[in-house]
């Protein structure tokens, strides 16, 4: 019987902490560390990349000596903002926290929450138009991911795949969700380089596994010479590929996040590529900061306006890397991330402008 992808984290947690401590043994941290407590808050365990995050964050928190505890909500800015809440009124200044928020709009409410109570916050992956950590003390660093640039990776992968022509269909995201919104943009963007591939449908599947599957058995129908499938999310790409495979048919398609499924899929050729959205990077990282910001070691102020806005490091997985990265982040349950050295997780920064 395969282990859980819980197991398999939990394994890697353990294997990865003895790494951690002896590779930071000669970090200089606050005798009162141990005091902090780490927030980790992410919309629930049951979605792999949420779960990864978690593990991540866990992971930083245990190099630091910091206790932690996961908060879930099942997807819902008010349950979000609760569970923190609760979490300040428990430990008080010693309270922190990283977050991968429930709604885009939930970011600039977590700002003004930590900012009010005086607890430092990371936020991952979305942030609301016209907020920015600057304006706000205790937001240490917005870590997003560079949604345009992966767009365009996958997307440049799937084109070649195929030889630069001929029926292409799109699933995206949920509709409203700056993710979705930036991976269709770079898919569109994507086909200026490419006159001859045709886009016959482009449909949303809301990140739904099942939706994707549905979609992609009326358009094999629908479209006989169908030579490809964009998709925003492996999840989607992961419903696709089933339907292709009821219907005995084999098209390249990409996604998006390097879950542990999806890279499994390019393991054994039904899926074309992927891009690896790390959460042991933007989490791990995210966490390192909260904390040090929290005990004193970082003063987010002193940091310039720019380079408090992170795109953090990706990668495209293909063929030719996935049996690598398959190694240190499922099987290992951990590359083995110094969260001491900060500047590791810095891909570029955003433009402070937008």
């Amino acid at each position: 019987m395969k282990k859980s992808l819980v197991a398999l984290l939990a394994a890697g947690a353990l294997a990865v902490s003895a790494f951690s401590m002896a590779a930071f043994a000669e970090a200089e941290l606050p005798e009162d560390i141990g005091e902090y407590h780490l927030g980790i808050c992410v919309l629930s365990l049951d979605n792999e990349y949420w779960a990864q995050e978690a593990a991540a964050a866990q992971l930083a928190a245990e190099a630091y000596g910091v206790e932690s505890e996961i908060l879930t909500c099942n997807s819902d800015p008010n349950v979000q903002l609760q569970g923190m809440k609760d979490f300040i009124a428990q430990y008080g200044d010693k309270a922190c926290f990283v977050v991968d928020p429930a709604t885009t709009a939930n970011t600039a409410s977590i700002a003004e929450l930590c900012e009010e109570s005086g607890n430092y916050v990371t936020i991952l992956a979305h942030r609301a138009e016209g907020l920015f950590p600057k304006d706000y003390p205790h937001f240490v660093v917005s870590l997003m991911l560079d949604d345009l640039a992966n767009g365009a990776k996958t997307a440049g992968a799937l084109f070649e795949a195929i030889g630069g022509e001929g029926q292409v269909v799109e699933i995206t995201g949920l509709l409203g969700d700056d993710s979705a919104t930036n991976r269709h943009a770079a898919f569109e963007a994507a086909l200026a380089d490419y006159p001859d591939i045709e886009v016959v449908d482009s449909q949303t599947a809301s990140w739904d596994q099942s939706q994707a599957m549905t979609l992609t058995e009326n358009w094999l129908v629908q479209y006989p010479d169908l030579k490809a499938i964009f998709t925003s999310g492996d999840a989607m790409a992961l419903g696709a590929i089933e339907a292709m495979a009821n219907y005995g048919v084999s098209l390249p398609i990409v996604g998006c996040d390097g879950t542990k499924a999806a890279l499994e899929a390019i393991q054994n050729g039904t899926l074309t590529a992927t891009i690896l959205n790390d959460a042991y990077n933007i989490a791990g990282y995210g966490a390192a900061y909260a904390i040090q910001a929290a005990c004193g070691m970082l003063d987010p102020t002193s940091i310039p306006d720019d380079e408090r806005l992170i795109f953090a490091g990706t990668q495209l997985v293909t063929a030719d890397n996935v049996d690598e990265i398959y190694e240190g982040w499922i099987v290992n349950g951990n590359p083995g991330y110094d969260y001491f050295d900060l500047d590791f997780t810095v891909d570029h920064y955003q433009d402070p402008s937008k």
